[in-house]
C-alpha cells in the first residue's frame, strides 16, 4: 500500500510541475529519482515526436548515475545478481517497450563474477505508444515503475517510480540527450555492430566451451583483448572468462556437467574494442581430440619448462645448496647417493603436486590465479627469509638443525642436518623460489594447466616437477657420476662461506621485497618509463604511437635479467629514443587485479611478460619470456611499417 501511494505523489507532484512550468521544459527530461547510491530517470530523444511517422515508437532512454564503487547488473547478472526492470502498466498509452542493454563489464563482487555497469549509464528504450491515445492527446505522461539492485560491500534493492511527458507533433525536434541516447544504441551488441565479424561455433571440448569468432573474411579470428558472455538456456550454469588462444577462446563451465549442454541454444556476446557481437547460437559437441592427445604436447613443454628453471636467474639463490649437496656426496656409497639425491627430487616433485593442488582449490573457489602470486604475500615473504638465513647459518655451522627422535627412527640413517630431511627440503626451496619467474616452455604449460580440468592442471604440475628434478633423478640413476667430483678438503670450508654469503644476500632481497610490499609508497619509474593503466597502450597505438609494456615485480630475477641485459643495453636505449617508443611498466610486487587480467587476455598467468604495440600491431607483439635484442627490435619495427611522416596521420 505504501508503495502505491508513494507512486501517486510522485505522479501527482510531476503532473502539477508540468502544467505550471510548461510542456517544453519537461518533454524530454523526466526528474531524478533515488538514494545517495544511485539517481535514475526516463530521457527522450526529441523534445516533438512524430509518433504517427515513427510506428507510434518512442525514442527514449533510462539514464542511471552511481555513488562511486556502486554498480548495476546488466540483463544477465551472472553468478549473482538481478537486472534492472521497468513496468510501464501505469502509462495507459504504452502498449509495451524493449530496454536495450549497452555491452557491460566483468566485475569480481565476494569472489563472484557479475556483469553490469559502474558510474553512469544509459539504457535506450523503444517505447511503443497506442496510436488512439497518441492521436487524441498531444500531451502524453509516461509513468514507469523501476525496481533492481546495486552493490557495492553491500546490496541494495531499489524500487523508484519514473515519470516523463512526451509532447506528439509533425516533426523531430532533436533533445539534448539525443547524441547521448544515440551513443548508447552503438554500445548494444548486435549483428549491426560486429563489423563483419561473428561467431563461427561454440562447441564443448574437454569439459569447456571453446567459441570460435570469424572475422570479415571468415577465417579463424585470435581475440587478444576484450571479454566473451554465455547465455545459455539451462538453468545452473556458470561460464568463467575466457582465455584467449591462437584462433579460438576458451571458457570453463562451471555448476554443472558441460556435456548436457550439447544442443541448447544459447547466445554469445563478445565485446571487443573494435567489434561488438551479440549472436545465438546452438551448442555444438566438439572434435573427437582426446585431453590425452591434447596434453603429450603441453607435458612435453611443462617437462622442458622445469628442466630450464635449473638455470634461470629466478633458481640462483638455491643453486648454492645444491652445490654443497653435490660436493658432500663425493666419499659416500651409492646407496647414500641415490637415497639422498632421490629424497631431493622427491621434494622438488612433491612440491609441485602442493602447489598444483593450492592452485587448483584456489581455482574452485572462484579466486583469480597466477604463477608466483605467493610472492606477494607478506606473511610467505618473512618466512622465505628467516629460512633463507638460516640455511646460510647451517652452512657455516652456526646453527644446527635438530631432528626428532620419530624422524630419525622413520628415516633410517639420517643425521643431523644431512641425509634424506636435509635433501627434501633444499629440494622443496629449489621449488618455492622457481615461481617467481616464467621460462621457455613454462608459460604455455601454466597457462594450458590453469584452464584445464583439475586432473589435468594436476599432470602438468608433475611433468614441470619431474623437468626441475630431472638433474637429481639422473645422479640417482647413475651414482658412479658422484665419483667424479672433487675430494673434501679444507678447500670446502672457503667455498661453503662463499655459498653462505650468497644465501644471506637472498635473504637481504627477500627483506627488500617484504618491505616494498607492506608499505604504500607507490611503484618508482626511473627515465621515461611511465605507469601501465588498462587500454592506454591501445590508445597509444590507436594514435600511431609504439609502446612497450613490461610487466615486471621486484620478486622477479628474470624480469631483472631481461632489464640488465636488454632492456638498459645503450643500443636498445638509442633505438626506443629514436623511435619515440612510449614506455609503460607494469609492476606487479603487489596483488593487482587489471595486470592480472590484462596478462590472462594473452593466456598468460607469470611474469617476465613484454609486448610491444604500434599502428600496425594493435593487438600487441608478444616477446619471448627471456628477451633477446633482436627479438625486441623486430618487434619495434614490425609494430610500425609505415613512415615516420605517416604516423600521426
Amino acid at each position: 500500500m505504501m508503495r502505491g501511494f508513494n507512486n501517486h505523489i510522485v505522479i501527482l507532484t510531476f503532473i502539477f510541475a508540468l502544467f505550471s512550468g510548461g510542456l517544453a521544459a519537461h518533454a524530454a527530461t523526466g526528474p531524478w529519482q533515488g538514494g545517495a547510491e544511485v539517481q535514475l530517470r526516463l530521457i527522450s530523444a526529441s523534445i516533438d515526436h512524430d509518433l504517427a511517422g515513427n510506428d507510434y515508437q518512442l525514442d527514449a532512454a533510462l539514464e542511471v548515475k552511481l555513488a562511486k564503487g556502486w554498480k548495476i547488473y546488466w540483463r544477465s547478472p551472472g553468478d549473482a545478481g538481478l537486472p534492472p526492470e521497468l513496468n510501464f502498466t501505469a502509462s495507459p498509452a504504452v502498449t509495451g517497450h524493449r530496454m536495450l542493454f549497452p555491452a557491460p563489464e566483468r566485475f569480481n563482487l565476494f569472489g563472484l563474477d557479475t556483469f553490469g555497469y559502474g558510474e553512469h549509464v544509459i539504457f535506450p528504450l523503444v517505447i511503443d505508444v497506442d496510436p488512439d491515445m497518441a492521436a487524441g492527446h498531444q500531451k502524453l505522461i509516461l509513468v514507469a515503475d523501476f525496481n533492481g539492485l546495486v552493490c557495492a560491500d553491500i546490496c541494495i534493492p531499489i524500487e523508484e517510480t519514473l515519470t516523463m511527458a512526451a509532447a506528439s507533433g509533425d516533426g523531430y525536434s532533436p533533445s539534448d540527450h539525443a547524441f547521448a541516447i544515440a551513443q548508447a544504441r552503438s554500445q548494444v551488441p548486435s549483428q549491426a555492430t560486429g563489423n563483419g565479424y561473428h561467431i563461427k561455433t561454440a562447441s564443448i571440448i574437454n569439459d569447456q566451451l571453446e567459441v570460435v569468432i570469424g572475422d570479415p573474411a571468415g577465417m579463424a579470428y585470435t581475440m587478444r583483448r576484450g571479454d566473451i558472455l554465455i547465455e545459455a538456456e539451462a538453468d545452473g550454469y556458470g561460464f568463467a572468462a575466457p582465455v584467449f588462444r591462437e584462433g579460438k577462446s576458451q571458457i570453463a563451465i562451471t555448476g554443472l556437467a558441460a556435456a548436457p549442454l550439447i544442443g541448447v541454444d544459447a547466445v554469445v556476446t563478445v565485446i571487443h574494442p573494435d567489434f561488438l557481437i551479440e549472436q545465438q547460437i546452438s551448442i555444438e559437441k566438439g572434435a573427437a581430440g582426446s585431453m590425452l592427445a591434447a596434453l603429450f604436447p603441453i607435458l612435453l613443454f611443462a617437462f622442458l619448462g622445469g628442466l630450464i628453471l635449473n638455470i634461470m636467474p629466478c633458481v640462483l639463490p638455491v643453486l648454492s645448496l645444491k652445490l654443497t649437496s653435490i660436493l658432500k656426496q663425493s666419499d659416500a656409497s651409492p646407496i647414500q647417493i641415490r637415497r639422498s639425491f632421490l629424497m631431493s627430487a622427491a621434494g622438488i616433485i612433491l612440491s609441485f603436486m602442493v602447489l598444483g593442488g593450492g592452485l587448483l582449490s584456489m581455482r574452485s573457489a572462484g579466486l583469480a590465479i597466477g604463477w608466483g602470486i605467493q610472492f606477494q604475500n607478506p606473511v610467505f615473504l618473512g618466512i622465505m627469509m628467516v629460512l633463507m638465513a638460516g640455511f646460510a647459518l647451517m652452512m657455516i655451522d652456526r646453527v644446527i638443525l635438530p631432528v626428532p627422535d620419530f624422524a630419525r627412527r622413520w628415516s633410517g640413517k639420517l643425521t643431523t642436518g644431512t641425509g634424506g630431511w636435509h635433501d627434501m627440503a633444499s629440494g622443496a626451496l629449489a621449488t618455492i623460489l622457481a615461481t617467481p619467474c616464467s621460462a621457455p616452455f613454462v608459460g604455455t604449460a601454466i597457462a594450458f594447466a590453469f584452464t584445464a580440468p583439475s586432473f589435468a592442471m594436476l599432470i602438468i604440475f608433475l611433468a614441470m616437477g619431474l623437468g626441475l628434478a630431472a638433474p637429481w633423478l639422473c645422479v640417482a640413476m647413475f651414482p658412479q657420476l658422484a665419483g667424479y667430483l672433487p675430494r673434501p678438503g679444507k678447500w670446502l670450508i672457503y667455498v661453503r662461506q662463499a655459498l653462505a654469503i650468497g644465501l644471506l644476500a637472498t635473504a637481504i632481497w627477500l627483506g627488500f621485497v617484504l618491505a616494498t610490499v607492506i608499505t604504500d609508497a607507490p611503484s618508482s619509474y626511473s627515465g621515461n618509463w611511465q605507469k601501465w593503466q588498462p587500454g592506454l597502450a591501445e590508445q597509444y597505438a590507436r594514435n600511431g604511437d609504439i609502446v612497450l609494456v613490461d610487466v615486471t615485480a621486484d620478486w622477479c630475477l628474470t624480469c631483472k635479467a631481461n632489464k640488465f641485459l636488454v632492456l638498459d643495453l645503450k643500443k636498445v636505449q638509442d633505438v626506443l629514443h629514436a623511435k619515440d617508443v612510449v614506455l609503460l611498466k607494469a609492476d606487479w610486487t603487489k596483488p593487482d587485479d587489471d595486470i592480472l587480467d590484462y596478462l590472462s587476455s594473452f593466456g598468460r598467468y607469470g611474469i617476465p611478460f613484454n609486448i610491444v604495440y604500434g599502428p600496425d600491431a594493435l593487438d600487441g607483439i608478444t616477446l619471448p619470456e627471456l628477451l633477446t635484442e633482436e627479438s625486441l627490435l623486430v618487434a619495434i619495427e614490425t609494430a610500425n611499417l609505415k613512415p615516420n611522416s605517416e604516423k600521426h596521420q
